[in-house]
């Protein structure tokens, strides 16, 4: 029988998953700490920055290695990446948060932090890339290409954590390749899931296949991701962003969603893809009318709206199913969803109650960091077990 650390390290869901969820519950209360005065750190990053850029790149780039080192083993056929390959990159990315700790904490020295939360993504690329082209996988390269540019914004968050090149660009870019993943990605698998859930119900399933409505869908989403990048003001962005947001709805409209609405793991893949046409046509609003929709509650639509459901439903079915259990969620994963949708709400609404706005945020906070804080405790003892047969 293996041990816990070979089951650990067998496959990239175990390390990353329940490490990630337990980094997200615990980075946003320091950030709530921070926001609200209760913390005073004086470190050589900003709270704020500290707090978008651990976001990106220790919440979603683990949960991204996690994912996708664990999926291509099943895109190829070939072995999944684990062992010593596996432990050397976990701990890349456990040094890279602790050294963000430390910055954030104290004044250090920002090179050595830099050096090694710059290695990860690259690492991480080498690993997912050589499997993609080893067992001739085409259809996937794209992925290795999305997160390649997910690393160059990191670059860019360090030139400007660093002072060389102050910007806020690379949030926008993190921000824009995350979503068209999640548009792509979630966009395949929202429907099929939703068709073999009803399948297995005894349901007639009616999901119309890939067709013009949805290229469209995924070709806007792409065009307002770049626009939004490099031209954030402009009114072809506010047009992109806002057809791209009305074609991803019209889109997750036809998926029947309203039917799945008794498996919490089904039917809130439907709700974060919706958040996601909603969170464009927030920013896009944003942008033309900032007095009337606030430009930071499209953008924490999208973060935790989208990617924090998202990407939540997704660590758990992976899980769930990696582990052979049955793909369905338990009333604490159910809550943790609820609390997580709240979350978003709760943060995108913050802005329009002035008087109420940091108990708001702080609200927000503590059920996002609830919400990840049970699937930490119910997945924590699972990721060191070897499968059910």
């Amino acid at each position: 029988m293996p041990s816990k650390i070979q089951t650990f390290f067998s496959y990239g869901f175990r390390p990353f998953f329940v490490s990630a969820a337990a980094f997200a519950a615990l980075s946003i209360l320091v950030w709530i700490g921070e926001y609200s005065g209760a913390l005073a750190t004086k470190g050589s990053i900003d709270a704020l920055r500290w707090h978008m850029h651990e976001m990106a790149f220790g919440y979603l780039s683990a949960v991204v290695a996690g994912f996708t080192l664990t999926a291509v083993a099943n895109w190829t056929g070939r072995p999944p990446v684990s062992g010593r390959p596996l432990i050397l990159l976990f701990t890349t990315w456990l040094a890279g948060r602790i050294g963000m700790a430390l910055a954030l904490t104290g004044e250090i020295s920002l090179l050595p932090v830099a050096v090694i939360d710059l290695a990860f993504i690259p690492f991480f690329v080498f690993l997912f890339g050589r499997e993609v082209i080893a067992g001739g996988n085409k259809r996937n390269f794209i992925v290795v290409v999305a997160v390649s540019v997910f690393g160059v914004a990191n670059l860019f968050s360090w030139l400007d954590l660093s002072d060389i090149f102050v910007n806020d660009l690379w949030s926008r870019l993190a921000l824009g390749t995350i979503g068209l993943l999640i548009a792509l990605i979630g966009g395949r698998i929202t429907p099929t899931f939703t068709g073999n859930w009803l399948k297995a119900q005894g349901q007639r399933v009616s999901i119309p296949d890939m067709g013009a409505l949805d290229k469209a869908a995924l070709l806007m989403t792409g065009l307002s991701a770049l626009s939004w990048t490099f031209f954030p003001y402009s009114l072809a962005t506010i047009v992109a962003l806002m057809l791209a947001g009305t074609l991803l709805l019209l889109r997750v409209s036809r998926w029947s969603g309203h039917r799945t609405l008794r498996e919490p793991l089904i039917a809130f893949l439907h709700v974060s893809y919706a958040f996601l046409g909603i969170s464009l046509l927030a920013i896009g609003s944003g942008i033309w009318q900032p007095s009337l929709i606030p430009p930071s509650s499209g953008l924490h639509l999208l973060t935790t709206g989208t990617i924090g459901l998202m990407t939540f439903v997704v660590m758990t079915r992976a899980l769930l199913g990696h582990s052979g259990r049955p793909l369905t969620a338990s009333p604490a994963i159910a809550i943790a969803l609820l609390l997580i949708a709240s979350s978003a709400l709760l943060r995108a609404a913050a802005p329009w109650a002035p008087s109420l706005y940091v108990p708001l945020v702080a609200v927000s906070g503590i059920a996002w960091s609830s919400g990840f804080l049970i699937f930490a405790v119910q997945f924590g003892p699972l990721v060191l077990k070897p499968r059910d047969v």
